[in-house]
């Protein structure tokens, strides 16, 4: 997962405080889930890392996209992250996730990461574009409040 300042796995729990290099990053999942009885597909992308072709033949009405550390990458990068999971299963919605500050409590309002970490405007701007382009509803989460993705 970009821009993976800390490669590796994490071999033992992460208990808070713990340096940023604790958080290491070795790979990125692409889950997909199939409700069989309304045969609805959603894709969650953990986090914005990708492997080109490896959603080829896969379809989902929803996509979760994880955009932590989205908004330092290239723009191009940004695109072909978009193409490679939300175009490639044909999503109609896409959820933006793992952007928020997680060094927080969830006891807090919510907020993006520092900008040091990401440029959630950025991701916002290009993956907006992207949504429009496409006929994509783009949405970000309600803490604490359920949600039908297929609503």
């Amino acid at each position: 997962c970009p821009p993976d300042r800390f490669p590796g796995e994490i071999t033992e729990p992460v208990v808070p405080p713990a340096k940023a290099s604790a958080y290491r990053c070795g790979e990125a999942w692409s889950t997909l889930i199939h409700h069989a009885p309304s045969d609805r597909r959603l894709l969650i992308q953990g986090s914005a890392g990708f492997l080109p072709g490896a959603l080829d033949g896969q379809r989902a009405e929803v996509a979760y996209l994880g955009i932590g550390q989205l908004g330092l990458q290239p723009e191009d990068y940004v695109t072909e992250y978009w193409e490679q999971t939300v175009r490639m299963v044909r999503a109609r919605r896409a959820v933006l996730i793992h952007w928020d500050d997680f060094f927080r409590p969830l006891s807090e309002p919510v907020r993006a990461l520092p900008y040091a970490a990401d440029d959630l405007d950025v991701s916002m701007r290009i993956l907006s574009r992207l949504a429009e382009r496409d006929g994509v509803a783009l949405s970000l989460p309600t803490l604490w409040q359920h949600a039908d993705p297929w609503a």
